[in-house]
């Protein structure tokens, strides 16, 4: 299995990982030592320690993410202090920072108007196949995630009973880290809601799925709705082939990085400038500060040309500028 002057730790170590961690994680184990272990080989490293040195240079070779590469060297740190426990000296390497090194899709207004438009009048090849008002739920769903910059488990988890209609509020509970929330949502869209819950004739079942599945008792899988909107963006040819290296293409998350960017911009146009100590965008995405938002916000400003005229209208004065002193030669 492995061949370098530690391989025969190396194997022990993957035979005590199997015994407490899934088959998927042994395996990726593996996969990073054997990386190591041939890089070893290769650099005719013969002794039984695994020094700084040794891991910075291969820690060097190491390509993908961020978070990739702090992947790796997490399976190798964990790797050195097993050595230290048999006697054998070895580093621990330092994980780097995950940093966020992609660009959001952002859709333009026409784009938008044109994804609603085959949502709309989406049809499916098969529709026997299809659970019943599917015709409704993909234009309902569609609309929540644009409107609201839900997340999708959350949005195809809702029930009847989650959606305050005096209120105008809708509460998410199937959250990421379990971060419960009562959202505002438009009234617009609250008439939207009212309407399509009575022609599903859910509106007196509390209990009911917002987005039934065909068998009964069951919601909407994330998978059927990401299918779906695939299909929806085939027939808005917006075409996803061609990203510039670093984007990510077209999906339904990125409504959320949409919803962020608009709120933003309509809460500058109305008055309130969002700063670091705004608690009010986060919140309402379910986030605990506004760095967890900041991800939310990286756009090519030849995307969104408008809003980087407007970041360096905000930003003018504040950067001085630096002169750098002439010197005769």
């Amino acid at each position: 299995m492995f061949n370098s002057t530690l391989g025969q730790e190396m194997t022990a170590y993957i035979e005590l990982r199997k015994a407490v961690i899934s088959e998927s994680s042994s395996s990726n184990d593996q996969r990073v030592l054997a990386m190591l272990d041939q890089y070893l080989v290769e650099s005719s490293f013969q002794e039984k320690v695994l020094t700084e040195d040794i891991l910075a240079t291969w820690s060097k070779t190491l390509t993908g993410k961020s978070k990739t590469v702090k992947e790796k060297l997490g399976v190798v740190r964990s790797f050195s202090r097993y050595l230290n426990t048999l006697g054998y000296p070895a580093f621990l390497p330092t994980l780097p920072k995950v940093k966020s090194d992609y660009i959001p899709y952002i859709f333009s207004d026409q784009e938008i108007s044109r994804i609603f438009y085959h949502a709309d009048n989406l049809t499916p090849e098969k529709p026997k196949s299809c659970s019943p008002f599917f015709s409704l739920k993909i234009p309902m769903a569609l609309r929540i995630l644009y409107s609201c910059g839900t997340r999708l488990g959350e949005t195809v988890a809702l029930q009847r009973k989650d959606i305050d209609f005096k209120s105008k509020t809708i509460f998410l509970k199937h959250t990421k880290f379990s971060k419960e929330r009562i959202i505002p949502v438009h009234e617009s869209l609250i008439e939207i809601l009212e309407l399509y819950c009575l022609a599903l004739g859910i509106m007196h079942q509390p209990d009911a799925f917002l987005f039934p599945g065909k068998k009964r008792g069951t919601h909407y899988t994330t998978r059927q709705l990401q299918f779906w909107f695939s299909e929806i963006l085939k027939a808005a040819n917006i075409d996803q082939r061609e990203k510039k290296p670093g984007e990510r293409g077209a999906c339904l998350h990125c409504f959320r990085h949409l919803f962020v960017l608009k709120s933003m911009q309509q809460l500058e146009a109305a008055g309130h400038p969002v700063d670091m100590n705004d608690l009010l965008l986060p919140t309402y995405l379910g986030h605990e500060c506004l760095l967890d938002t900041d991800k939310y916000m990286r756009f090519s400003g030849v995307q969104v040309p408008e809003s980087m005229d407007a970041f360096e209208s905000f930003t003018a004065g504040l950067i001085p500028n630096v002169e750098v002193p002439y010197e005769e030669d």
